[in-house]
């Protein structure tokens, strides 16, 4: 008789917790046809099975991918979002205008770059030639290798129109701040954005950022998708208000030892540090841990990473 494969439930590691979720809806238009929503989110929680004192962690996954992001692409290494629930942390998680499980609607949002394939997924987690230095991306790099088939399977196409894509995210990490309140926020990648802006414009309810990997570095030249016209947004900060935008913010901008950002990264830490932030950078590489490319926050050492982040959030005053 054939060996039946275990079924995903059977084979899962056992975990308490609450979860849910909500959508957070767009901004209200009207038009001949009606009122309709511009950029509506779905955000999905998690939270320890008793009451916590902690702070809750506002996850924005970057690019083309979706909150999924957060939860890993292998049961061998849980994501960031699982691991800070057991620490005692809610987890909330934000599917961006347009990505995952918030609607994409062309008219209203635009175009997108397409769909990657393997190939265009790769060039961003697992570059060709980086076998001997991304260790960290410890499985198969061709289809058929259930970790790239995941990560694949989940990617979508990123908003032409990046001003309206990172304003649009910006509108909805504070909207969620409201019912969260204070909070750690964390970001990857293109997801920085929207999170620099939000804790500009809401800086009574961000604690702490923690940016794996920001968009960047300031000022970039992003081809047909436009340019960071503002250092590290395509949409300026708040002005005016007599203090620089995000004075006195703690952020911790991670870098991965084998993605090549490591560079951009340090240039983006200066910009914030110019911006007013209390910015450090983290470079894994330099502590100790090595192989992590652009994807480390779903890479197979991701206990080990997340470690050194949440031993500089424990010197954070987040009251």
């Amino acid at each position: 008789m054939a060996e039946q494969a275990a079924v995903p439930h059977q084979s899962a590691s056992a975990r308490t917790v609450r979860t849910g979720g909500f959508f957070l809806p767009g901004d209200v238009q009207d038009s001949d046809g009606g009122a309709w929503q511009l950029g509506p989110s779905w955000v999905q929680w998690e939270a320890p099975p008793e009451g916590t004192a902690k702070k809750p962690w506002v996850f924005v996954h970057g690019g083309g991918g979706q909150s999924t992001d957060w939860l890993g692409v292998s049961s061998e290494a849980p994501g960031w979002a699982p691991q800070v629930v057991e620490a005692g942390f809610p987890a909330y998680l934000l599917d961006r205008p347009g990505h995952g499980r918030s609607p994409y609607d062309p008219d209203r949002l635009g175009a997108r770059t397409g769909f990657p394939d393997y190939a265009g997924a790769a060039k961003v987690f697992v570059p060709e030639g980086t076998t001997a230095a991304n260790t960290a991306w410890t499985w198969g790099r061709a289809p058929g290798a259930a970790e790239l088939d995941a990560l694949v399977a989940s990617s979508a196409g990123m908003l032409l129109d990046t001003a309206l894509g990172q304003e649009l995210d910006a509108r909805r990490i504070v909207d969620l701040l409201r019912r969260t309140g204070t909070a750690v926020l964390a970001t990857h990648s293109a997801g920085a954005a929207g999170g620099w802006l939000a804790a500009a414009r809401s800086p009574e309810r961000v604690r702490a950022v923690i940016s794996v990997e920001p968009i960047g570095p300031p000022f970039q030249d992003l081809g047909p998708r436009g340019r960071l016209e503002h250092g590290v947004a395509a949409v300026p900060f708040p002005s005016g208000s007599g203090r620089k935008p995000l004075d006195g913010l703690p952020v911790l901008v991670v870098s991965g030892e084998a993605s090549g950002r490591a560079g951009n990264d340090a240039e983006t830490v200066s910009f914030l540090e110019r911006a007013g932030a209390h910015a450090s950078h983290l470079h894994l590489g330099a502590a100790g841990i090595g192989g992590n490319g652009h994807g480390l926050i779903f890479e197979s050492n991701t206990q080990a990473v997340l470690e050194p982040v949440l031993e500089w959030l424990a010197g954070i005053n987040l009251s």
